[in-house]
């Protein structure tokens, strides 16, 4: 398999600097050039979490399709649990796939697979399940994880006032993306905000560089969504945690179209200089499931616990 090399390269060192960004902001962990491909779907499991179906609604490029009809399959999950019974079930899908060159070609593996609704609609009829569920006296809970029950929260955006375009990246002709985390108050503002990872695309240059251009797009997005304002609704607004009021959401830089928007680039593979994928402070290890800038398209949020949870992890970062 070999994903074409589609990357420029850009001489907009002095561009930065001229721009106020600092050495300092690079940050300590290293960053990563490599190709990716977004893959969306609905995946169905049965109550022993085996694979029952799955559907990969996405185009798929020469060479992916049987890669990725093989591979799922096999996946197993905690099985869901209804009433304390193991009940079939149904969730959106996103597979992330990346590619490195190796040995004159190309190594293939699994980025990341996410199990969360990512459209109004999804989150709608998740929230329905559950206040079916509630209707009833019976809690909808993961195996293995009892008295942890999910809540499926329906966030919409209020207010998104869209950030500017860094004018240094833009006269560089610089592309980008930023994945905003956002802890939100239950009135739905933001209380605290973090830029978790973020990633230039088709472009190269030195790694320093590069790396003080992605700080500065992420400075970009943070000062816009601090004041942000979401709708929150959910079951029981009482009993919401961090985990519950927390949303990703990427802020796309794509020349003529800086902010939050559906992106073109899905669906086919791109270059990304992609930076460290950081912790969410105020996540436990538990519940700060990893999410990456590759993994949701402009628009997109994420919010809320999923209750699908992959028997083994090792499936992240496999070769396929």
């Amino acid at each position: 398999m070999g994903p074409q090399k589609i990357f420029t390269t850009l001489a907009f060192a002095a561009l930065l600097t001229s721009s106020g960004a600092r050495a300092a902001d690079a940050p300590v962990s290293k960053s990563e050039s490599v190709l990716t491909l977004r893959l969306n779907g609905q995946l169905t499991i049965d109550p022993e979490g085996r694979v029952k179906s799955f559907e990969i609604r996405s185009e798929l490029p020469p060479g992916v399709q049987g890669i990725v009809e093989r591979a799922v399959p096999k996946w197993t999950f905690a099985p869901i649990l209804v009433g304390g019974k193991p009940v079939t079930a149904q969730s959106p899908m996103s597979i992330t796939l990346a590619a490195t060159e190796a040995d004159g070609g190309y190594r293939v593996r699994v980025d990341n697979v996410v199990f969360r609704p990512n459209t109004k609609e999804d989150y709608e009829q998740a929230l329905d399940a559950q206040k079916q569920a509630a209707a009833l006296g019976m809690a909808i809970e993961v195996a293995g994880e009892s008295g942890r029950a999910t809540q499926p929260v329906v966030i919409s955006h209020k207010r998104l006032t869209p950030p500017s375009y860094p004018q240094g990246m833009l006269m560089g002709g610089v592309e980008g993306i930023v994945l905003l985390v956002l802890r939100l108050n239950p009135d739905g503002t933001v209380a605290e905000a973090m830029a978790s990872q973020s990633s230039l695309l088709n472009v190269k240059g030195r790694t320093e560089m590069l790396d003080r251009a992605r700080k500065m797009l992420e400075r970009s997005a943070l000062s816009a969504a601090r004041g942000w304002t979401f709708n929150v609704d959910t079951v029981n607004p009482a009993l919401l945690t961090a985990a519950d009021l927390t949303v990703r959401t990427p802020v796309e830089y794509v020349l003529g179209r800086p902010g939050m928007k559906d992106s073109t680039l899905a669906g086919k593979w791109r270059q990304e200089f992609r930076g460290p994928n950081l912790r969410v402070p105020w996540l436990s290890e538990q519940a700060d499931r990893r999410i990456g800038v590759s993994d949701l398209a402009g628009g997109e949020f994420l919010a809320g616990t999923t209750r699908f949870r992959l028997a083994d992890e090792g499936i992240i970062g496999s070769t396929l």
